[in-house]
């Protein structure tokens, strides 16, 4: 039994947490194709999830972050840290992240850092403006939610020049996992997404959304 199932099976508020996220991730995100590695990492067993109770939001979440840096670096690419019981909203949710994130480059001063700090909120607003705004709309997790993306995944492609000028502070995992692939690719990736929030319709999008962050 992971961490997480033993976690859960003693407290059912992290049962709950873990089943919204669940359905999040294979409802929505692998459902409308939103991240074509999304499947691949969870069937794969590097996906690590944890959840996160403690009154001290930004102490839990520091500390959560240290012990996913410190597993072994081959059984986990992603990770998702989720706050059910964080009651601020969207802006408040990403200083939090943002405070976290500066506590873990500090542990790393020479910018080393071995992953890339996401925030993930049910109150990102909604703007299908453009493709990247997009990206937002589709961080509506059910609960508060920080994903931790390997920074290997693009370093391995640092040599070739296609994401040098990137700034990749902020970007989910599709983004970082997109842009690891020729650009051309990327955009590709990115304008289907939007095509699919548009043509689902989005009003249907929001009504799944919801559904899920109530279950």
């Amino acid at each position: 039994m992971n961490q997480a199932a033993a976690s859960a099976a003693e407290d059912p508020r992290i049962a709950a947490a873990l089943a919204r996220n669940d359905r999040y991730n294979r409802e929505f995100i692998e459902a409308f194709n939103l991240c074509p590695y999304a499947k691949r990492t969870r069937e794969s067993g590097r996906l690590h999830r944890a959840v996160l109770l403690e009154e001290d939001a930004l102490g839990a979440l520091s500390s959560a972050i240290e012990e996913v840096e410190a597993l072994p670096v081959p059984s986990v690419d992603v990770a998702l840290l989720i706050l059910p019981g964080f009651t601020g909203g969207a802006a408040a949710f990403e200083q939090l992240v943002s405070a976290a994130r500066e506590r873990m480059q500090q542990r790393h001063p020479n910018g080393d850092t071995p992953f890339y700090c996401v925030p993930f909120h049910p109150e990102f607003a909604e703007d299908l403006a453009d493709e990247h705004r997009a990206v937002r709309f589709i961080r509506r997790s059910p609960d508060p939610t920080v994903q931790l993306v390997r920074a290997s995944l693009l370093h391995e492609v640092r040599g070739s020049g296609l994401i040098d000028y990137v700034n990749t502070a902020g970007l989910s995992a599709t983004e970082l996992m997109a842009i690891t692939s020729p650009m051309p690719v990327s955009d590709r990736i990115a304008q289907a997404n939007l095509r699919t929030l548009q043509e689902a319709p989005p009003d249907r999008v929001r009504a799944l959304l919801s559904k899920l962050r109530c279950a």
